[in-house]
């Protein structure tokens, strides 16, 4: 299924690049004669209209594309430490279970717009492991599907996601897990006429097991909830700088009581971020532990928000 999904996804790029190269007509026949249609006109008119109550640079990339139907790519490089850019894994102070490799990976997803305001994704996550190291490993894993609506409160403009992930890379299943369930909320206010914004994300996700808790699955979480205060300055209509500070607690399989609540270790980025188009946002980042400043716990590191169509 995964690879179904991708196959597809590199087919409807195909076809849209080779309608924007070609002058190409579709003819149709009608009583007063035939009428030439031009495709790429066609392909053009599935346009809705621009969501005016979202202004934020980065909140519009992720809304996605105004087309009915297009492709949503998003890309996130996970590099070395600033303290030895050969460094082939990140690091991971808390111990916890899953991916701290270098790695290139994102998301490709066919996305499906209902209104200005609302889309449904449905994709496959991407990973290249050790890229600039020989690349040990590339797949496809985590098939998803989302639904999202951009929105307006008041002054704070919002972006809710909730998504279900069948999952298949191998760092969780090894635990057992095979399945989330998440809710993603992005919320931005702008200081008045000032170049200031500050923000608030907050994720919520639950995990799904095919069996029960060994020693082995060390720190595996029932659940887990983040909460990301972050302010950015615009310094053009284009680009910002922006600083966030990531907060994630989370309760352990291995304990009975599912109210206890463990934390992890504070988080915090320093990045720019720039629109290159209303559907292109690119964003490089350091992320390091404020409590425990160090190059050898500072990452380099990459974003990228796309959609195609």
């Amino acid at each position: 299924m995964r690879k179904l999904i991708v196959v597809s996804s590199l087919m409807l790029l195909a076809i849209y690049t080779q309608a924007q190269s070609e002058t190409t007509t579709k003819t149709t026949t009608t009583p007063a004669g035939v009428e030439k249609v031009d495709l790429k006109e066609a392909l053009a008119q599935k346009k809705f209209q621009e969501n005016t109550e979202i202004t934020d640079t980065k909140l519009k990339a992720e809304s996605g594309s105004l087309s009915t139907y297009s492709l949503s790519l998003n890309l996130t490089y996970y590099g070395p430490t600033v303290g030895d850019l050969s460094a082939k894994d990140q690091p991971n102070p808390d111990g916890s279970p899953g991916a701290f490799e270098t790695s290139l990976g994102g998301a490709l997803g066919g996305r499906y717009r209902f209104s200005p305001r609302s889309t449904i994704t449905a994709g496959s996550g991407l990973k290249a492991i050790h890229p600039f190291h020989g690349m040990e490993k590339f797949e496809t894993n985590n098939p998803y599907i989302n639904y999202n609506l951009s929105d307006r409160i008041g002054d704070v403009q919002m972006r809710n996601s909730i998504g279900f992930s069948s999952i298949t890379y191998s760092g969780y299943t090894k635990i057992g897990e095979i399945a989330s369930l998440g809710y993603d909320n992005s919320m931005v206010y702008n200081l008045g006429f000032t170049p200031l914004a500050i923000g608030l994300d907050t994720s919520i996700a639950y995990y799904f097991y095919n069996r029960g808790y060994q020693s082995s699955d060390g720190k595996a979480s029932r659940y887990t909830i983040s909460a990301y205060p972050n302010a950015k300055y615009n310094l053009t209509d284009k680009l910002n700088i922006n600083t966030s500070i990531g907060f994630s607690s989370f309760n352990l399989r291995k304990l009975d009581d599912q109210s206890v609540l463990g934390n992890r270790s504070i988080t915090q980025r320093l990045g720019v971020g720039y629109a290159y188009t209303r559907d292109v946002y690119l964003s490089p980042y350091l992320n390091f532990y404020p409590d425990n400043l160090s190059p050898d716990g500072t990452t380099i590191n990459f974003s990228a928000i796309l959609s195609v169509l």
